[in-house]
């Protein structure tokens, strides 16, 4: 059974809301659906539950989300760099499926 942990900054109509430039992205982890949608959630993970806590990709990811948050860096290339890191760590994760919008009859 997996069990989903929505992302800090919540659900907006049912769907999750991430900073810009940053993709939903979601992270499998022990059995763990996590949905991260900004550097700071994705730091948090590296920081709380990573398999390797070194390494250059690891590294890398770490920095670039912290630089996220101090404003050095973008959310574009932290992205990266954390889909580097789990793809070297063996850590699965996708993107969600786009939600279609309801059409209108006429």
């Amino acid at each position: 059974m997996l069990t989903t942990v929505p992302s800090r900054d919540g659900y907006e109509d049912g769907k999750s809301v991430s900073t810009p430039g940053w993709l939903v992205v979601l992270v499998m982890r022990k059995q763990i659906v996590y949905t991260l949608t900004s550097a700071e959630e994705a730091l948090d993970l590296l920081i709380s539950d990573w398999p390797v806590h070194d390494g250059t990709p690891f590294i890398d990811a770490m920095e670039a989300c912290e630089g996220v948050i101090k404003g050095t860096v973008t959310s574009e290339v932290a992205q990266f760099a954390f889909l580097t890191a789990a793809m070297d760590a063996g850590v699965d994760f996708k993107f969600p499926e786009p939600q279609s919008e309801p059409r209108l009859g006429l």
